[in-house]
């Protein structure tokens, strides 16, 4: 949703800062063993709303980035493999580095992270089973693959629960193009990040459209909805144009709702066995 006016980003992340240390602070000291002492997890929370908190959202819940409420997660199961996972970042994953910390901060940070894994995580409202069906009976099969079955138009579901959080699950079935990539730049061909659409008119004027696969200085290659590859040199093309803001998906907003919608979240939401 748009609006005409914006609020001062400035106050944005004080406001995210002092809603996640309220958070921090409701933790009754260390979370897990070796974790740092309620000083420390009320500090890290503070940052954690300024750096992390827009991909992992309020309390760890899960965004566009992985839920961190959990016992033990997936990248960093220990205090010094998530020391590392902050400041080094996962680049094919989209985790940027934390840059310019100090030892301290760095120490508050990872306390309130492993603070988090203490946490009970709320309940994803709907019915799994009925969601399933619902993704039969939807075709999603037909883009998506899940363990092993479907088509590749779309990216991979198999752990999508894992990778996101409910409410970007949700919005990213109701308003697709809210969800996908913007620039120019090449993207990796790994995670969900490279499903930008394309429009390509090549030199004998056939208009192919499809997701984006890989791009560098001098080629451009895409994928079209019936799964076939198109490789196009970009000086020869007469137009390409990268559809930011568009999504070859559906928008399921005025397809699914209520209850419908809910189920197909909770579906999607224990892909990756962690719910």
């Amino acid at each position: 949703m748009h609006t005409s006016r914006k609020p001062h980003v400035g106050l944005l992340l004080l406001l995210a800062g002092l809603l996640v240390a309220r958070s921090g602070a409701a933790q009754p000291g260390a979370a897990q063993s070796g974790a740092a002492p309620g000083d420390d997890v009320r500090a890290g929370g503070v940052m954690f709303g300024q750096l992390c908190v827009t991909c992992h959202g309020f309390g760890g819940g899960g965004g566009a980035g992985p839920p961190l409420n959990r016992p033990k997660l997936l990248n960093a199961p220990d205090e010094a493999s998530l020391r590392a996972v902050i400041s080094d970042g996962i680049p094919d994953r989209g985790m940027p580095r934390v840059r310019r910390t100090t030892p301290t901060e760095l120490r508050q940070l990872v306390a309130y992270v492993q603070s988090l894994g203490a946490t009970v995580a709320a309940p994803v409202k709907g019915n799994p089973a009925k969601g399933a069906q619902l993704y039969a009976a939807q075709g999603c099969a037909g883009c998506h693959i899940v363990n092993g079955q479907g088509g590749v138009l779309g990216p991979v579901l198999s752990d999508v629960g894992r990778l996101r959080g409910a409410a970007y699950l949700r919005q990213a079935m109701v308003d697709p193009g809210a969800v996908l990539p913007s620039g120019t730049l090449p993207i990796p061909s790994r995670g969900y990040k490279e499903y930008l659409p394309v429009r390509v008119v090549a030199a004998d004027g056939q208009v192919v459209r499809g997701v984006r696969l890989n791009e560098d200085v001098f080629t451009i290659q895409i994928r079209d909805a019936a799964g076939r590859m198109h490789s196009f040199r970009k000086s020869e093309a007469k137009a390409i144009q990268r559809e930011e803001g568009i999504s070859l998906m559906p928008a399921y907003g005025d397809r699914l709702k209520g209850e419908d919608l809910d189920d197909l979240v909770a579906y999607l939401s224990t892909l990756g066995g962690v719910r």
